[in-house]
C-alpha cells in the first residue's frame, strides 16, 4: 500500500546496501490475515512508475452489482480473481466464476470459502470460451445480469509462437461469450482489454484490437 516516493525511496536504499526488496502483491489477504494464499514480488521498476491511488465511488459501484447475478470468464487468472473477489465484496447477489483451468478454479474456490464460509454466493463452472454449447449451460443455468470477459491468451511470445490460438481464442472467443450474452438478455457486458492494443506491434495486442472492434459492433 506504500506510494511511489516511499517506493522509490526503499529500492535506492536496496540497490546501494544490495539489500533484496519484496511487496505482498495483495494486500487485501495480508489484511485479512489470509496468509496461505499471499504472493510475494519483486518490486520492479515498473511499481515506481505507476499511477497514484483513485479514490472510487464505492457507492456507485455497490449499485451497480446490487442484487445481481455477476459472471467472470476468466475468473481464476490473475485480472479475474480480482474482479470475481471486488464483485462479491461489493454486494453482487451471485457470482459465477467461468474458466478452463482447473487449478486456479480450485484455488479462488478455497480462497473464497475461506473468506466466507460457504458457496451460497458464488458457483464454479470450468469450460472453454472456445466451445459455444458449454457457454450456453452456464448462461442457461445462471442467466447472468453482467458479464466481465477476462478470459485470454496474454502471454505475449507465447502468442507470436501460436498466433492461431491466440485469434481462436481472444478473437472468436469473445465474440462466443458476447453472442452468448446477448441470446441471455445479460444488461452489461464488460471486455478487459490491454494497454498493447494500442497500435499492436504483436499478435496478441492485435488479437484484442480485433476482440474490441467486435464488441463494439455489437453495440
Amino acid at each position: 500500500s506504500a506510494d511511489r516516493q516511499t517506493l522509490r525511496e526503499f529500492f535506492e536504499l536496496s540497490k546501494v546496501t544490495r539489500c533484496p526488496i519484496r511487496r505482498y502483491g495483495n494486500m487485501v489477504d495480508v489484511n485479512q490475515r489470509i496468509l496461505d494464499h499471499v504472493q510475494i514480488a519483486d518490486i520492479k521498476i515498473e511499481d515506481l512508475l505507476g499511477r497514484d491511488v483513485v479514490d472510487l465511488d464505492l457507492s456507485v459501484i455497490e449499485s451497480f452489482l446490487e442484487e445481481k447475478t455477476v459472471l467472470v470468464t476468466g475468473g481464476a487468472g490473475s485480472i479475474g480473481s480480482e474482479i470475481c473477489r471486488q464483485v462479491l465484496k461489493h454486494g453482487a447477489k451471485h457470482l459465477v466464476i467461468f474458466d478452463f483451468h482447473e487449478n486456479g478454479l480450485f484455488e479462488i474456490d478455497r480462497e473464497l470459502k475461506d473468506e466466507y464460509g460457504n458457496r451460497d454466493n458464488y458457483s464454479l463452472a470450468l469450460g472453454s470460451i472456445r466451445e459455444i454449447k458449454r457457454l450456453e449451460e452456464v448462461f442457461a443455468t445462471h442467466r447472468p445480469d453482467i458479464v466481465f470477459h477476462a478470459a485470454a491468451h496474454k502471454h505475449v511470445p507465447m502468442m507470436e509462437w501460436n498466433p492461431k490460438e491466440s485469434i481462436k481464442n481472444n478473437v472468436f472467443g469473445t465474440i462466443n461469450v458476447a453472442q452468448t450474452a446477448a441470446k441471455y438478455n445479460a444488461e452489461k457486458f464488460i471486455l478487459i482489454s490491454t494497454d498493447k492494443a494500442v497500435n499492436p506491434t504483436n499478435i496478441m495486442g492485435a488479437s484484442k484490437r480485433i476482440a474490441e472492434m467486435a464488441i463494439q459492433s455489437f453495440d
